[in-house]
């Protein structure tokens, strides 16, 4: 089994897949085994020590039974790195209601700008390296997207935000102004991931994305630090 992958390092090419999916029980739980010794190397001894004989050893599956099912290394960390993504849309759907019903519009706002930027944290601290070139694969607005199933969920839930809390809001085109807000974090925060992880870590870039949202909304910014926690982002 190859020990790495070489991609054009634009984000835009996908990661390599599996080269078959696990049919029965002893040979999906051969492929979890796998999946889970290389989640666990990831968080205990990081991606430098993530090789094919690592994974081998740690999950107890011989390297042609891994082979069987996964090209390289990255092809196994792309599963695992979806299952990680799924995850957090999971999240993502189950705080749709709380985020419109239930907070105000900073702290909606906030937590989805948290939330989006916790995630891509993760996803570095585990990999740096593997998400850069793969960053585009894991854009949380396309997942969130595809498990809705609507290629404009992402927008409808800030515009059912936006709509939700009107009075605090300065709504001259709720559809347009979802749209903004939408395409405006997906692009800074990708462009992040890719350019600027450091970003991520600062506080000031969650309260510049904020800031930019009530520009867009046509409200006044208080300059006062949100404490909204992050919980799951779009």
């Amino acid at each position: 089994m190859s020990e790495s992958f070489s991609v054009p390092a634009d984000g835009l090419s996908p990661p390599p897949k599996p080269r078959k999916l696990p049919q029965q029980s002893r040979s999906r739980m051969l492929v979890a085994s796998v999946k889970e010794a290389c989640l666990k190397i990831l968080r205990e001894k990081g991606p430098r020590a993530l090789t094919a004989t690592e994974i081998a050893d740690v999950s107890g599956v011989s390297m042609g039974s891994i082979y069987q099912y996964f090209p390289n290394v990255d092809a196994i960390v792309a599963t695992v790195y979806e299952e990680l993504i799924e995850q957090e849309i999971q999240v993502a759907l189950q705080k749709k209601t709380l985020w419109r019903d239930h907070m105000t519009l900073r702290d909606s706002m906030m937590a989805m700008i948290r939330g989006t930027l916790s995630f891509h944290r993760r996803m570095l601290q585990l990999d740096q390296d593997f998400h850069q070139r793969f960053y585009q694969t894991f854009d949380l607005q396309h997942w969130f997207n595809r498990v809705a199933g609507d290629p404009q969920a992402s927008i409808r839930a800030i515009y059912d935000i936006l709509v939700a809390h009107g009075e605090e809001a300065s709504l001259r085109d709720p559809e347009m102004q979802a749209f903004i807000l939408t395409t405006a974090y997906h692009g800074t925060i990708l462009d992040a991931v890719k350019f600027r992880p450091e970003y991520l870590q600062s506080p000031e870039f969650a309260d510049y994305l904020l800031k930019l949202s009530y520009g867009v909304l046509g409200i006044p910014f208080e300059d006062q630090r949100d404490a909204a926690p992050a919980q799951g982002g779009v």
